[in-house]
């Protein structure tokens, strides 16, 4: 898994999240090592596995502010579960998890097992980083497909063999508009809404409002996390709980993610690059409000000591590609595409449309298979939570080996 000399055919990947990350990786595994990651990560690569570290009061305190857990149903992606924890990257969130409705808990009973970053979901991106020539914080505006050498010209970072774009929304969008291959492009178009339009075949993403909020002491609640059924939340998750913090912290506090329903983010919509102050005091101040409510807690609810509110613009694909085949990859033009949305909306589904567009590059590559996906825009719609799909197999538990 380690980063050895450069040999096979170079790859560009364009996105270093999930996805694109465990793409590398395997194709670093299948002996094509000349594989660079282009990640606009300023603080780690990683997309929407990652993590925010606050200092609050002095000490350092970790919030989940995308992905919240993941489980697994699919025995590739268990491998992958098992390097991880191998590395001391992943664990067993033990809960309690489940639905939170009225003030009332009831456990997820559906759920087998669900996994976490050890120090927050960063420490998986962060893992699999370190295995690949990872190259950020990198913006990259343009690329095109040259017939004559038959090779990718990547913005100022020269030519490529094959190119694989890793992420999706409105930079995907604009990046493939002139590329050269317009089939490509049509599957990345996007259209933002809370509602899927089944008659709208394309991508079609939902935005959520992520609150980040740390309380002066514990709030006692019988829960680390719930699907939260309401108008204005979908998810909360008590940080401190999930990620054993309670006993460095020291200093009482505790720090909560909460996650918006898709309305609430339509509703509430704005440049995510740039929110106005009073937008950002009025979702604050709402989703705490409804944070309030959906507890039980109500008035009793101590003053914050921490806030911060995050708009997540491209949050969630309420479709998926529907042709099965996990990646998308153009034989004629060298280009794949992998992501969630190309087979489940979880950190599961991008990983398996990693390893899969990966192994396509491989048998392209080397001769053994010369073809490529369909590149058909037929889209299904998807099944899960605001927050993504949780796809689970009763046969498949993860057994940590005993050190």
């Amino acid at each position: 898994m380690d980063v050895k000399m450069a040999t096979g055919p170079s790859v560009a990947v364009v996105g270093g999240g999930i996805s694109g990350l465990v793409c590398a990786v395997r194709l670093n595994q299948l002996g094509i090592r000349n594989v660079t990651v282009f990640d606009t990560g300023k603080h780690a690569a990683g997309g929407r596995c990652s993590s925010r570290y606050v200092n609050i009061d002095g000490r350092l305190h970790t919030f989940d502010h995308s992905t919240q857990f993941f489980t697994a149903s699919d025995k590739r992606f268990c491998n992958v579960i098992s390097f991880l924890h191998s590395k001391g990257a992943v664990k067993v969130w033990q809960g309690p998890i489940g639905h939170l409705k009225g003030g009332r808990f009831q456990p997820m009973k559906s759920l087998t097992q669900a996994f976490v970053g050890v120090d927050g979901m960063s420490s998986i991106s962060n893992c699999l980083a370190s295995h690949v020539n990872l190259k950020r914080p990198v913006w990259v505006g343009s690329v095109v497909w040259e017939e004559l050498p038959r090779k990718w010209k990547v913005d100022r970072f020269g030519f490529y063999d094959y190119l694989v774009i890793a992420h999706n929304g409105k930079c995907a969008d604009r990046l493939m508009s002139h590329a050269g291959v317009p089939k490509i492009h049509r599957l990345l178009q996007v259209r933002f809404t809370p509602r899927l339009d089944t008659k709208d075949q394309r991508m079609q993403l939902s935005s959520l409002w992520m609150l980040m909020v740390a309380f002066p002491k514990s709030l006692c609640l019988p829960y680390e996390g719930a699907h939260v059924e309401d108008r204005d939340i979908s998810w909360v998750a008590n940080n401190t709980a999930k990620l054993s913090q309670t006993k460095t912290s020291m200093n009482g506090v505790e720090c909560w993610t909460v996650f918006s329903t898709k309305e609430f983010g339509s509703t509430h919509k704005v440049p995510q690059e740039n929110i106005p102050p009073q937008k950002e005091k009025q979702v604050t101040d709402e989703l705490l409000a409804a944070f309030a409510k959906v507890t039980g807690i109500g008035s009793k609810l101590p003053p914050p000591r921490y806030t911060r509110v995050q708009l997540w613009g491209a949050a969630l694909p309420l479709n998926t590609l529907s042709t099965k085949e996990e990646c998308v990859f153009d034989g004629q033009h060298n280009i794949g595409i992998c992501g969630d949305w190309l087979v489940s909306p979880c950190i599961q589904g991008a990983a398996i449309s990693g390893i899969r567009l990966a192994e396509f590059i491989q048998n392209h590559s080397s001769g053994a298979n010369r073809t490529g996906t369909s590149l058909q825009p037929e889209f299904t719609s998807t099944d899960g939570h605001a927050i993504g799909s949780f796809p689970t197999d009763s046969s498949i538990i993860f057994k940590p080996k005993k050190t």
